[in-house]
């Protein structure tokens, strides 16, 4: 009964963000053109989020692995969401020096709230991925202590 429950809080961790961003970056269907571009908000935000926590997590499991450690799920969660907070420094640092260059100043736009919305939306996947790791140890190659 218990791993039923923590099979269903993976789920809504892992889905809530990609329900939330669908909702809020694709526009209403009395504005969609009905093309790709309707929906290429919502994949580079997707792809933003997960690929930055799940980049983060693997490069934990590849050392991990090298290094043959054992994977704690706290552990996992820490790597993804390093993962998430260097791609959105990365991300805000270029974006800013393009900005600095083109328009002579660093910070153009509401990007303070992005960043917080990607980061937090980053943590629910990394859980989500950390918990999916306890729930089921051995996912990926990866050792578990309790496996």
């Amino acid at each position: 009964m218990t791993k039923i429950l923590l099979v269903l809080a993976v789920l809504v961790l892992i889905v809530f963000p990609a329900w939330w961003l669908e909702h809020a970056a694709v526009p209403l269907p009395a504005y969609r053109t009905g093309g790709f571009v309707d929906y290429a908000l919502l994949i580079y935000a997707v792809l933003a989020v997960y690929g930055s926590a799940s980049f983060g997590i693997a490069i934990k499991i590849v050392r991990a692995k090298r290094a043959m450690q054992l994977l704690y799920p706290f552990e996992l969660f820490k790597a993804g969401l390093s993962g998430v907070v260097v791609a959105v420094i990365a991300f805000f640092t270029i974006a800013g020096v393009y900005g600095l260059m083109t328009f002579g100043e660093f910070g153009r736009s509401l990007w303070g709230p992005v960043a917080i919305f990607w980061t937090i939306f980053g943590a629910l996947v990394s859980a989500g991925l950390a918990l999916l790791f306890y729930v089921w140890p051995g996912v990926g190659g990866a050792r578990m202590p309790h496996s």
